[in-house]
């Protein structure tokens, strides 16, 4: 069976006369150069990841190593600084002082969460373009779908 498999293939391909071991050895010569591109490819590939991945590492402890001594740079200069009064904000005329302390409350509150000290440096009303309704309405023709 397999003898004529390889007569029927070797009257179709071009006139020559091919052999069961010659197509053989073709077909093992084909894979063979397949699967070892693949392999070397997997291994360049890996090797080409290994060297990124060891670059980012060393980015990674240089940042690090950077933000520890920026921490201990601002830990030397408030240990060294006087703390000073808060500057008042600068209130616009009509804002009652009541009304101030509250946002300045609110923006400390909100400055304690993230950790970080936050200053309230002036008050103003809020000068507002267009109507409430002609703002209403443009925000509801213009909502997506």
């Amino acid at each position: 069976m397999q003898y004529q498999m390889a007569q029927l293939l070797s009257g179709k391909l071009s006139g020559h006369d091919y052999t069961g071991t010659d197509i053989a050895s073709v077909v093992i010569t084909g894979m063979s150069v397949v699967f070892i591109g693949l392999i070397l490819l997997v291994l360049f590939v890996s090797i080409y990841g290994g060297i990124f991945n060891k670059r980012n590492q060393k980015k990674k402890a240089a940042e690090e190593a950077a933000k520890k001594a920026a921490e201990a740079e601002k830990a030397k200069q408030a240990e060294s600084k006087p703390v000073s009064a808060a500057k008042a904000p600068a209130v616009e005329d009509g804002i009652e002082e009541e009304i101030v302390a509250v946002i300045a409350a609110a923006v400390a509150a909100m400055g304690a969460k993230s950790g970080k000290k936050l200053v309230l440096k002036s008050v103003k009303r809020s000068v507002s373009q267009r109507d409430p309704w002609a703002a209403a309405g443009l925000a509801d023709n213009t909502r997506p779908f």
